[in-house]
């Protein structure tokens, strides 16, 4: 095998591992099975964007109640949970990708970020105010 075919096996080889590491450690759009998305209509839409490495807006603020979420990746694979509300994930996988789920939120200060290892680090993170002016 030449050495341009064995780069190409191996570089192929390690992207098939690298995406299916990423789907099962991201499951789904709604996290995880324990997670129930919220019947009824959402209060308020949010829309996010995606990039390598932060997320646009990196603040917001919303009512409290119903919120949908929708995130739209502008490069790269991405997803979005807040800390605290365990199993709500919005996952994206490439430019163009988007995903969107509902949250029931209570007033307060949550913190939204990229839960893939080191994006966090790198700056993917941001603010959301829930049901204050």
């Amino acid at each position: 095998m030449s050495a341009r075919l064995r780069r190409r096996v191996v570089t192929t080889v390690a992207t098939v591992v690298g995406l299916a590491w990423f789907a099962a450690a991201c499951g789904g759009g709604d996290g995880s099975a324990s997670y129930t998305e919220p019947t009824g209509p959402a209060v308020a839409e949010l829309d996010f964007e995606a990039d390598n490495f932060s997320f646009g807006p990196d603040e917001a603020t919303a009512p409290d109640g119903i919120l949908e979420f929708t995130v739209e990746s502008t490069e790269g694979a991405h997803d979005l949970v807040i800390e605290g509300e365990p199993g709500f994930k919005l996952d994206v996988f490439g430019s163009g990708d988007t995903d969107t789920a509902k949250i029931d939120l209570q007033p307060g200060t949550y913190t939204y970020y990229c839960s893939i290892p080191g994006h966090r680090a790198a700056g993917m993170e941001g603010t959301l105010t829930v049901g204050q002016p």
